[in-house]
């Protein structure tokens, strides 16, 4: 009985949640949508230095002279100080197990530094990775293309998908002969109902923006910007 009385009162809260995203009366559930592809025109790049001595001093400050080469390349290449984060000295402690002596044997030690910069000018990229590979550089973890007006481009795209969202309420109305009565709510993330909303066959297409596109640049490949809007409607005969 107890058991019961808890799965009545979830499925009690759960009809509650959804009945807080649809109304009463007739709706339409639709989702808009809308994409573009975009050039990225800066990136962060995430590079490591990692060495082993067993004499920890020499390790440490071959590191330090290659990381400090790194950031000097960094900022020829017009990298604001406050896009240079220079992470501290990792330092481990490398064995080797012995069958014959059944004891471990010290090897040396592994120490690593990491460097991570975020590129404003991605027309220089392939040249200052082969700059940082000639300091000394020997491991490059990733490097994340960006968009630097992302912002506004995801603030145009919404607008496009809520112009999907409407066109996709005004088809779905029209196929079954119902008027739309008005907007119930709106939201840029899924609701929570049990239904999946509808969609049109394809998505609308905004123009590439060619704002992060640098004559000659790395061809590092489009980025795509992808928007969402789901909006409900009340509907009538």
């Amino acid at each position: 009985m107890k058991i019961r009385s808890v799965l009545l009162t979830a499925a009690l809260l759960s009809a509650q949640s959804f009945a807080s995203s649809l109304p009463s009366e007739p709706h339409l559930y639709v989702q808009g949508n809308a994409h573009m592809q975009v050039q990225p025109d800066r990136a962060v790049i995430r590079v490591a230095i990692t060495e082993k001595s067993k004499s920890l001093s020499e390790a440490k400050k071959r590191l330090d002279d290659i990381m400090a080469n790194a950031i000097s390349i960094a900022k020829n290449h017009k990298i604001k100080s406050d896009n240079i984060h220079a992470e501290q000295l990792n330092v481990y402690r490398q064995t080797r197990y012995n069958r014959t002596t059944n004891q471990d044997e010290f090897e040396g030690f592994r120490v690593s530094r990491s460097l991570t910069l975020k590129l404003e000018q991605i027309e220089s990229y392939p040249v200052l990775l082969q700059k940082l590979v000639d300091a000394g550089i020997n491991e490059f973890n990733n490097t994340q293309f960006e968009v630097s007006n992302k912002s506004a481009l995801m603030k145009s795209l919404n607008k496009v998908a809520i112009k999907d969202a409407k066109l996709a309420a005004k088809e779905l109305a029209s196929d079954f002969d119902v008027k739309l009565d008005g907007l119930y709510s709106v939201s840029f993330s899924p609701m929570e109902t049990p239904r999946a909303p509808y969609a049109r066959a394809e998505s609308m297409k905004v123009m590439s923006s060619d704002s992060g596109s640098v004559e000659n640049a790395y061809n590092t490949g489009a980025l795509t910007l992808k928007a969402h809007v789901y909006a409900v409607y009340t509907i009538s005969n």
